[in-house]
């Protein structure tokens, strides 16, 4: 009974604040981490361990490109120290979801469903790809990127050394309101350009809805490149020329070199939203940019002869869209859209419509585990095909 009061109240102070509950040097709380997926038990209490072992609580998702070969890497090295280590993987994927990884890639690793995301607000962290440790005497003793554990890290947790922890945490958040730059309705034109701004995600957005349909675009905290990359409608980080040190455009380590952006144009403008945005960005940044031209690898995105298009004509010609490590879900897509918007984020390389489709779709993907494999083989099932081909493209080139 106790445990679970302790998980009740704990649970609704996570929902009440985002404020961190569990730090470092914390007794890590009496509660049950489930449902487990592939462990011995359904569900499992650190509290109720009496061993030596220490534990990793993994933050990751399938969803995560980063996130897998972390995992890779964190399943060896358990293999290495399997009486002083157990790694518990905790992501926001459901547990059929989390099955289905298990199909593709066996894991020694315990995987937790926590469609909640509970323990990633409880710890405070502001990303997946981020773990805490914790010891034998259920203490939380740091809490560290992922890719930064190593077996010299396990061998100082053993020796009762001191680990530093590296973990990116939310920070109280400074800047309230409905909107974030304070613009309304009322306003026909505004232009915002300020530095980093406490408490709030790197996060990027166009306006699809009335009233600044077409004539606003927004970012928070994000570097040069990408305002750059937006502006210029460069699809692939492939399409760089960097003539300076490549972290004088963007380091999000950096939280000094991070911006805040807003435009919005008058509605009589706003087919010459991205050429004023680009005027604007020469003016205010310390890093430029110039367009040229290259013969460079691409993928072409082409009908695949061998198999039946299966997208259906939709009844909206209003791009709408969203996507992410499950896949992508449009209506209003053109394959031009399919290809630019998401194909060139999740490839190595750009990605080019040569379907000869001029019509707007209902277009959505499901990919179980985010890689190259699983996203090649979801726009087959659509009726699909990519050929690596070269094509003369356009590449920015950022400067001082």
């Amino acid at each position: 009974m106790k445990k679970l009061i302790t998980f009740i109240l704990l649970a609704a102070a996570c929902s009440a604040s985002a404020q961190q509950l569990i730090n470092t040097g914390d007794q890590f709380p009496a509660i049950s981490i489930g449902p487990l997926i592939n462990a011995p038990v359904h569900s499992f209490s650190i509290s109720e361990d009496m061993g030596n072992r220490f534990y990793i609580l993994n933050l990751w998702g399938t969803w995560c490109t980063p996130c897998i070969p972390e995992m890779d890497a964190l399943a060896k090295l358990q293999d290495v120290n399997p009486n002083t280590l157990q790694i518990i993987a905790i992501s926001d994927d459901s547990p059929e979801r989390l099955k289905k990884y298990l199909i593709q890639k066996p894991s020694k690793i315990w995987l937790a469903s926590d469609t909640s995301d509970f323990f990633y607000h409880a710890f405070g962290l502001v990303g997946v790809g981020q773990s805490a440790i914790i010891n034998s005497k259920h203490e939380v003793v740091a809490m560290v990127k992922t890719d930064s554990i190593n077996q010299q890290m396990i061998t100082d947790l053993v020796k009762g050394k001191k680990i530093k922890s590296t973990a990116n945490l939310k920070e109280q958040t400074v800047s309230g309101g409905k909107d974030l730059f304070g613009v309304d309705s009322t306003m026909t034109e505004d232009f915002t350009l300020r530095g980093y701004m406490k408490g709030q995600r790197s996060v990027g957005q166009t306006y699809l809805d009335a009233p600044y349909f077409g004539r606003r675009i927004s970012f928070v905290n994000s570097c040069i490149t990408t305002f750059y990359k937006e502006a210029y409608l460069i699809t692939s980080s492939q399409q760089i020329i960097y003539e300076i040190n490549e972290k004088e455009a963007c380091n999000f380590d950096d939280k000094s070199s991070l911006y805040c952006l807003d435009l919005l144009v008058k509605p009589e403008e706003k087919d010459s939203l991205y050429r004023i945005m680009q005027k604007k960005l020469q003016v205010m940044l310390p890093v430029k940019a110039r367009l040229t031209e290259k013969l460079m690898p691409v993928y072409v995105l082409k009908l695949n002869p061998a198999k039946q298009l299966s997208i259906p004509i939709s009844a909206s010609q209003k791009l709408s869209y969203e996507f992410g490590g499950r896949g992508f879900n449009g209506t209003g897509v053109s394959a031009a859209d399919f290809a630019t918007i998401y194909l060139s984020n999740e490839y190595d390389l750009p990605v080019v419509d040569e379907t000869g489709l001029t019509g707007r779709y209902d277009i959505h993907t499901v990919v179980d585990i985010r890689n190259l494999k699983n996203i090649t083989q979801s726009i087959s099932d659509l009726g699909f095909m990519l050929e690596k081909e070269e094509r003369k493209m356009k590449v920015l080139v950022l400067y001082k």
